[in-house]
């Protein structure tokens, strides 16, 4: 899991030291502060292969494709990107400030995979990268690399039975069901067929039980399974952006990409871009879930109602704990943060500050004071 960032000369940054929870931190600011590139920046640092600057050109897509062009305007001395994972172990990347497409990399030894969920919907560009019709080049060119690995996550085969899966861990087996009462279906991948069904997840006696086990708790001879409705499938562009939010989150659980893969963090960029508020409630839910069973969660948002539902739903009693990272620009126009649990503490918390002046604008017209 991910302890700290720091960046130095990079990006938006001049300089800027995160503190991260092992549970929930939330990534809030305004427009231009670099949430997107706190996450890309420790996405970066995870990976596997950090030795190439082509990593960080597919991931930030820089001006001419220089890292001169992600180098900190009015900085000075070399560029810096480092985490620590909750070992103290370390993983840092360097370059000069007129360097072209030569990294150091002074160590590559923090634990923690990570995976990057980013703002876009993917779902409906999986038909065509399947197909083939576009090449690896002309995805990297449309996209960056947090769509192109995403989609690549999405696309892999279950490693056994989804069935046996969503039954095997705790994290698929409280989630899916969330997620198909909120939809009303899942969305599948099947090969080369890609569609959404209506349905629900029921459970089901085991039939590889014997009578002698009945005895025993409901939930020790049953199992979960989806029980779909015949003749309903629809095609995934047919569905609601938002629901496919939802079925990104099914097809994770699915085919093993956040039970069996070793993420130990999952970093996800607005989840509530194109959601129904109604189905907020349920997506920090789930959020929670993954949380409480041991995956470390970071997100970046502007929404008020995911800030309130973890407020609300956010049980100490059950593990839960979450850091706050609040971003803002000082008097020298230079980015900082300030990192609470209580998201109510943060002065510098812009999404609160916004809706604080809704209300007063709301009150004063219903005094007759605004027309």
């Amino acid at each position: 899991m991910i302890s700290e960032l720091h960046l130095k000369n990079f990006a938006a940054f001049k300089e800027l030291k995160l503190e991260f929870s092992p549970k929930i931190n939330i990534v809030i600011g305004e427009n231009s502060c670099g949430k997107t590139q706190i996450l890309k920046s420790i996405y970066t640092l995870a990976k596997d292969d950090k030795n190439s600057a082509d990593n960080l050109f597919r991931l930030f897509k820089p001006h001419k494709q220089t890292l001169a062009s992600l180098y900190y305007r009015s900085g000075s001395g070399d560029a810096k990107l480092s985490i620590k994972d909750s070992n103290s172990q370390s993983s840092e990347i360097c370059f000069a400030n007129n360097a072209r497409n030569q990294i150091d990399v002074s160590s590559s030894s923090a634990d923690g995979q990570c995976l990057l969920i980013p703002t876009k919907e993917i779902l409906s560009l999986l038909p065509a990268i399947e197909s083939n019709k576009v090449d690896d080049e002309g995805l990297n060119a449309l996209f960056d690399a947090s769509v192109t690995d995403l989609c690549r996550h999405v696309l892999k085969a279950p490693s056994s039975n989804t069935s046996k899966l969503l039954n095997s861990d705790p994290r698929a087996a409280t989630i899916a069901p969330m997620l198909a009462k909120a939809a009303g279906g899942k969305f599948v991948v099947d090969g080369a067929d890609h569609y959404f069904v209506t349905g629900h997840y029921q459970d089901k006696k085991s039939q590889g039980l014997s009578k002698s086990k009945q005895a025993q708790a409901y939930a020790d001879y049953t199992e979960l399974k989806f029980e779909k409705s015949e003749g309903t499938e629809t095609s995934v562009t047919m569905t609601a952006e938002g629901y496919r939010k939802i079925g990104l989150l099914q097809r994770l659980l699915e085919n093993g990409t956040l039970t069996q893969s070793g993420i130990t963090t999952v970093l996800w960029d607005e989840p509530e871009s194109n959601m129904n508020p109604s189905l907020i409630k349920m997506l920090v839910e789930c959020l929670l879930t993954l949380s409480r069973n041991g995956q470390q969660v970071i997100i970046a948002t502007h929404n008020y109602v995911l800030l309130k539902w973890f407020d609300l739903l956010v049980n100490s009693q059950q593990g839960d704990h979450i850091i706050y990272h609040a971003l803002y620009r000082d008097q020298n126009n230079d980015i900082k943060s300030e990192s609470n649990s209580n998201y109510k503490m943060l002065s510098a918390n812009a999404i609160a500050n916004t809706y604080s002046e809704l209300y007063d604008a709301e009150i004063e017209r219903s005094l007759g004071g605004a027309k």
